[in-house]
């Protein structure tokens, strides 16, 4: 039987059309076996790493392993100006239990070296090493995708609580999810609305008209933050509403705009097949015209109870609180045949905590701190599009979408 050894061959140099195509063509003239290859262009250098295996010829020993490597191959080098490491191969310490593998996505307007070390270090310090980086923005550093392996020995909540405090220390969102199939092909969103879709809280906006704004808000911001209960804080808050013209809640409508990013966001996810849905502690009144304009499959909210044209400072049928948000995913998911893992919720507030635990992705978008600290992920980026990283889109291929 032949004797062959596996080397391992790094080229580097200026990128070159055909240099893939040469390389193998000598290779295989060489009766070499192709066992991996992996290649990354940061133009206009070219890195190539190949692991192949040689055949040793006759009455010869694999002592030195430059001296297995063709000579027409380094011929081909030497013209295209490439410089060619050889090395023996010395597979990767095999790890002691399964392998897992996740994907770490960071955002930022920059990603500096000193925030990378940060995050590198951090998953090193667990055991997590890094298998491959990519750039998924065009033209900047603003979101770096590291495909991370570890073993099933890790201890993901410690990894995801000390990658959530160097993220507050450094100033760029890190999300860590396990790299599956399911992350990138997920089929439903289910999105809050009052500071998550729309830069407003509805609620207080209303409030602003009828001179109460400032008790409203106040109100709200507790509850947001988990310390009131939903339920009796919106019942509170719409009391003061009473008597109100219901012709003027469309002065509110007019003067609502989306987050930055949001039509992007929904209009790439609707092409890409997915069923869109917004579940708001708010109103219907804004919710079904949102429905509407983005063409949305569902909405959810309260119904103002209008009594001769003003409102009565009441709600008509259940609120819509924590609860039934995480219910009407289940429903959601449920009716359209969708894996709980194939859905992913986004949202702000402590009334979004359990949809938020019950998708297969929850995201906390510039959400209060009780929000961050529970949520599978926690973005604090101005722009609901670079949720679209998250699932691995890359700039450029958004730019075919839009």
């Amino acid at each position: 039987m032949e004797e062959k050894v596996e080397l391992l061959l790094t080229v580097t140099g200026e990128d070159q059309l055909g240099i893939t195509a040469d390389i193998c063509y000598q290779l295989s003239r060489a009766n070499a076996d192709l066992l991996d290859i992996q290649q990354v262009t940061i133009s206009p250098l070219l890195v190539m790493a190949l692991h192949v295996s040689l055949p040793v010829p006759p009455g010869e020993t694999a002592t030195e392993p430059a001296a297995l490597v063709p000579g027409e191959l380094l011929r081909l080098a030497l013209r295209r100006n490439l410089q060619v490491r050889v090395q023996p191969f010395v597979p990767f310490p095999e790890l002691q239990s399964p392998d897992l593998f996740f994907a770490v996505t960071c955002l930022a307007p920059t990603i500096p070296p000193a925030a990378l070390h940060r995050i590198s270090g951090t998953l090193a310090h667990y055991g997590a090493n890094i298998d491959r980086i990519t750039r998924l923005t065009e033209n900047s550093l603003k979101c770096l995708e590291l495909t991370v392996r570890a073993s099933s020995e890790l201890d993901r909540n410690a990894l995801k609580r000390a990658l959530f405090a160097v993220s507050n220390e450094i100033g760029v969102d890190i999300a860590i999810q396990p790299e599956s199939l399911f992350r990138r092909s997920k089929r439903l969103i289910l999105m809050d609305v009052d500071s998550t879709l729309i830069r407003h809280e509805v609620i207080d906006e209303i409030a602003r008209l009828v001179g109460v704004e400032e008790e409203v808000a106040k109100i709200t911001a507790q509850a947001m933050a988990g310390q009131l209960d939903f339920k009796a804080a919106l019942r509170h808050r719409v009391a003061l509403l009473e008597g109100l013209d219901a012709g003027r809640l469309q002065e509110v409508a007019d003067r609502l705009e989306l987050t930055p990013g949001a039509e992007t966001l929904l209009g790439v996810l609707k092409k890409l097949g997915y069923k869109t849905a917004i579940v708001s502690g708010g109103f219907t009144f804004f919710t079904d015209m949102l429905k509407e304009r983005l063409g949305l499959d569902y909405a959810y909210a309260n119904t103002l109870e209008i009594v001769d044209g003003k409102l009565t400072g009441r709600v008509v049928g259940p609120i819509v609180d924590a609860t039934v948000k995480r219910q009407c995913l289940l429903d959601i998911a449920e009716h359209e045949n969708i894996e709980l893992a194939q859905t992913l919720a986004v949202g702000d507030g402590a009334n979004d905590l359990l949809m938020l635990e019950a998708a297969g992705l929850g995201v906390a978008f510039n959400a209060k701190p009780v929000v961050r600290e529970a949520a599978d992920l926690s973005i604090s980026q101005p722009n609901l599009d670079v949720l679209l990283y998250l699932i691995g889109i890359r700039e450029r291929e958004l730019a075919e979408l839009v």
